[in-house]
């Protein structure tokens, strides 16, 4: 008789857990995963996004993103440094399975799949962190002042045809935000990643990014997969969400980037 009783709560003890798992699987922000490993592929020398110390480690933003979103799957991580342009082969050839940190391109939709996107960025302005706090210049507002910017970037020609703006040029960003800083020039404009963490790492309480976006046209960034993984990118999709909502990718970033706006809305 004990037995017995023994093997119905047995039956039903692993139809709980089978109930469990299944109710797991259909829950906002959980999708099931495919794999056991997320094998990402970052380029090796790519500061503050991905780059190698000495130790052979590999750290960076998109390093703790791919930490966190192997977490949240429920999987392990392998993350390996791969040339730039032989990684999308590396994805093709199922050498590894994701790039994580890839700017989303019709071009590039020909030939993998991307995720929904888990940053952005936008061409902003840079000024001095004692500045007013309303002097933050939009588009509209660089007329006469001082505008530096890095040759050959898409910054430069964000302003390349705005009325009133005649752009000191620098070879360099350390010598224009060295400018900005003894007030040789007003304002830096250039992309919001890089305001971010030079702003945050190197000039700290020295440098302020405004956050102003003076083109409208944000460049995304999402996970590239092979085309045919629909359901492991169903998986990340979920998993970037939940992320998002939480609020753990948007710590994430500020570690790295400060306040810089670069987490889209769900």
């Amino acid at each position: 008789m004990v037995s017995h009783y023994r093997i119905i709560v047995a039956v039903w003890f692993a139809a709980f857990l089978a109930l469990m798992l299944l109710v797991a699987q259909t829950l906002p922000g959980t999708a099931a995963v495919p794999i056991k490993v997320l094998r990402v592929g970052a380029d090796p020398d790519y500061r503050p996004t991905s780059w190698t110390e000495k130790s052979g480690k590999m750290v960076g933003s998109d390093v703790d993103f791919a930490t966190a979103l192997a977490s949240r799957l429920g999987i392990a991580l392998h993350y390996e440094g791969v040339a730039w342009d032989g990684i999308i082969p590396a994805l093709l050839a199922r050498k590894i399975d994701a790039i994580t940190a890839m700017v989303i391109t019709d071009k590039r939709k020909e030939v993998v799949a991307f995720s929904r996107p888990h940053t952005f960025q936008t061409i902003t302005t840079v000024v001095r962190a004692n500045s007013p706090s309303n002097f933050s210049p939009a588009k509209d507002e660089l007329s006469g002042l001082k505008v530096g910017v890095m040759v050959s970037t898409s910054a430069a020609q964000a302003i390349e045809d705005l009325p009133g703006v005649k752009p000191i040029t620098y070879n360099t960003v350390a010598d224009e935000y060295n400018d900005l800083i003894l007030g040789r020039i007003d304002v830096v404009v250039i992309e919001s990643v890089n305001a971010g963490y030079t702003t945050t790492t190197i000039y700290p309480g020295k440098l302020r990014v405004t956050n102003k976006d003076l083109t409208g046209k944000p460049s995304y960034t999402g996970v590239a997969l092979r085309k045919e993984d629909t359901q492991l990118r169903q998986a990340i999709d979920a998993a970037i969400n939940a992320m998002i909502k939480d609020g753990s990718l948007r710590r994430i970033y500020k570690k790295w980037y400060g306040d810089v706006n670069m987490v889209p809305s769900q």
